[in-house]
């Protein structure tokens, strides 16, 4: 956006953690419609119906727990049992001010609880850390033995002999839509759409569900123990809800949990 008021078009192709960017850029002008190979195929809730983003990649807002420090009868089933005061000094939760992974999974939890459940998590006196790549960091180290993030965050952990589990809460989890487009004044308008369908063909599509993500080319192969996305029960936090709340939802969290 820096670049773009100064009238600066460096970037041929955009990629972020926060859908709500494209909202932005899309009412600035500033993307191209570019319908990538195999777009036609995608679910609808991985793409734009007017043609200017689509969703590159995706991953649910989960709990996860260390398994060292959590018997499994003990872990939390659902997220209402995180405001337990047995979890106080025990939770970690990354800033919404610096990731937009907890941006849009406190939309979707805000549109299920309000401002009043995250009152009553404040009171458990969570570890507030920065990135949302942080909470899984805590958790396998057990200086947090429960944690929210991206499930991809936590699935790379796992697969490193973290001691950890995933828990997908029975109220359901918001999903984390990642997407791409290409700017409108792209220098490189050809290599930008070229670069768009690898990005959406079978390999790399492929190398983003073998790290752990969801993607919307259903040509890939998931592992056996990534649960099927219809399987997912979802928490909705549509981009427009996104936006709206961002700021919002930067400033009461830094009121509510003091930084």
């Amino acid at each position: 956006m820096q670049e773009a008021s100064a009238n600066l078009w460096i970037a041929d192709v955009v990629h972020t953690s926060d859908i709500s960017h494209f909202l932005d850029f899309k009412g600035k002008g500033m993307l191209a419609k570019y319908a990538p190979a195999g777009w036609e195929r995608f679910r609808p809730e991985f793409k734009d119906a007017d043609g200017f983003y689509t969703v590159l990649r995706g991953t649910p807002y989960v709990i996860a727990i260390n398994t060292q420090k959590v018997a499994k009868a003990d872990a939390p089933k659902r997220w209402k049992d995180l405001l337990d005061p047995k979890w106080k000094g025990k939770l970690v939760h990354a800033h919404p001010g610096y990731s937009g992974v907890v941006v849009t999974g406190m939309t979707g939890l805000l549109g299920a609880f309000g401002w009043d459940y995250y009152a009553a998590l404040a009171k458990n006196n969570p570890l507030v850390v920065q990135s949302a790549e942080d909470p899984p960091m805590k958790v396998s180290g057990g200086e947090a033995w429960v944690g929210a993030a991206g499930e991809y965050n936590f699935y790379r952990a796992i697969k490193k002999g973290n001691p950890m589990e995933i828990i997908f809460p029975e109220e359901g989890v918001p999903f984390v839509s990642s997407a791409n487009a290409i700017m409108a004044r792209a220098p490189h308008p050809n290599a930008a759409r070229v670069f768009t369908d690898f990005l959406f063909g079978k390999e790399a599509q492929q190398i983003l569900v073998d790290d752990g993500l969801y993607v919307p080319n259903e040509e890939v192969t998931y592992a056996k123990d990534k649960r099927p996305l219809r399987e997912i029960k979802v928490l909705r936090a549509e981009p427009e809800e996104v936006l709206k709340r961002n700021e919002e939802i930067k400033a009461r969290f830094r009121e509510l949990f003091g930084v």
